[in-house]
């Protein structure tokens, strides 16, 4: 009976140790609100090391128990369970934490057709997401236009720019940059609305005032998809030719806003949202920077068609068949959504008014170029000076957006940080 019990013993204690390299989700609760980071941890022997976020870690992992710190906290917990829990002290202060492991990338990217049943009114982390999705996976969906209609004519949603999503993107964590790669966007019928007013912000105060509007005029449009154009349905005498080219886009495309911010999917900000740019088209590859684990997705509100700014409030308002392909940067948050196409990098500016959105896209690349190209400030000043485009991307809602476009022509001779 002894010997067996030291037999049992001893096999217990040969046990391994638990390796705790690799990513985890590193989450600390305080005053209610769970805050997440990446861990990444690297483990020799005992002996710890690694970074929280951007921040630097060291410490010891004996015995299931764990002890790290950095410059301005300390933590302790055990493992158990594939999880770590412990007891986090900063500031004078002891909070829970917890840190989970980040699944790995799939090896086989997946592809998933999304059929939505509900449709969201506001970016926010508030919601489940429909789908859990990875880094390299690919989704086939489809939206109701803004009015919450969808490709049969059925109403589906409330209006206001109903949203599919959101969508949660596996290994996603606060402080990367999702990727949304814009494979297909395409109309799934054959009719949009459109508004018939300028908007008042783009007028001189005194013009506006003083307009005379058609009243009743009739703003559906027929979508010819085989022509690839679109035209009024009833159009008066001066218009009967007037035509326009079919371009869908997706007027929305955004992940869930920091904290526990929930934003009328008629607005947008940082987090992208209803950003209106007619460039967010097939082929374009949108750049969004994460707030909350798993980005959260949303996507929605496509156009047939649309000018700059959305000028008449609501552009050629359709459902959309979309395809898009995510994919996850660690660390190179940038605060602001960007975009790339073919011919262009695209820093987009959201404000408050022009001027201020202006601003924010100008700044965003040169922030851009100091980080991917490791231009100085001069150098920066140099290239933008006699290469930067400007968009007025957004005159509707709240915030207005401009963005500031650089030819990928003008930045063939630089050399892009490996």
């Amino acid at each position: 009976m002894i010997k067996t019990l030291l037999v049992v013993l001893a096999v217990a204690f040969a046990q391994p140790q638990a390796d705790l390299s690799g990513p985890w989700a590193f989450a600390v609760v305080d005053l209610g609100v769970t805050n997440t980071s990446r861990m990444v941890l690297t483990q020799s022997g005992e002996t710890l090391s690694g970074r929280i976020g951007n921040q630097p870690v060291e410490g010891t992992f004996r015995g299931g128990a764990i002890s790290i710190k950095s410059a301005d906290r300390s933590a302790t917990g055990t493992f158990a369970a594939g999880q770590l829990t412990g007891e986090l002290s900063q500031g004078g202060r002891t909070l829970k934490w917890t840190a989970t492991r980040i699944p790995p990338r799939p090896v086989q990217p997946r592809t998933h057709t999304f059929e939505p049943t509900t449709f969201e009114l506001y970016f926010t982390s508030r919601v489940a997401p429909v789908l859990r999705i990875a880094a390299g996976d690919t989704v086939r969906t489809w939206s109701v236009d803004a009015g919450g209609v969808d490709a049969k004519g059925e109403r589906r949603s409330g209006p206001g720019n109903p949203q599919t999503g959101p969508f949660f993107i596996e290994g996603a964590m606060p402080g990367d940059t999702l990727v949304v790669r814009l494979n297909r966007i395409r109309t799934n019928r054959n009719w949009a609305r459109s508004g018939s007013e300028v908007m008042a912000n783009a007028l001189d105060p005194y013009h506006h005032a003083n307009l005379k509007w058609t009243e009743p005029f009739n703003s559906r449009w027929t979508i010819d998809a085989a022509a690839g154009i679109v035209r009024l349905e009833q159009p008066p005498d001066n218009l009967k030719d007037f035509t326009v080219p079919l371009r869908p886009m997706l007027g929305c495309i955004g992940v869930a806003p920091g904290q526990q911010l929930a934003v009328r999917t008629t607005d947008s900000w940082r987090f992208g949202g209803n950003m209106d740019y007619n460039q967010l088209v097939e082929g374009t590859t949108v750049y969004l920077p994460v707030n909350h684990p798993g980005a959260l997705l949303f996507v929605g509100d496509g156009h047939a068609a649309q000018g700059d700014g959305e000028l008449t409030g609501d552009a050629l308002e359709t459902s959309m068949d979309i395809e898009f392909t995510v994919d996850v940067l660690e660390q190179p948050n940038y605060g602001q959504p960007r975009a790339e196409n073919d011919d262009y990098l695209i820093s987009i500016g959201v404000g408050g008014s022009l001027d201020q959105a202006l601003q924010m896209a100008t700044s965003g690349m040169m922030r851009w170029l100091e980080r991917d190209y490791k231009l100085s400030a001069t150098e920066s000043a140099i290239v933008l000076g006699f290469a930067i485009k400007y968009d007025v991307v957004d005159l509707v809602g709240t915030q207005v957006s401009i963005a500031a476009k650089l030819p990928k022509t003008a930045l063939s001779k630089l050399r892009k940080a490996s």
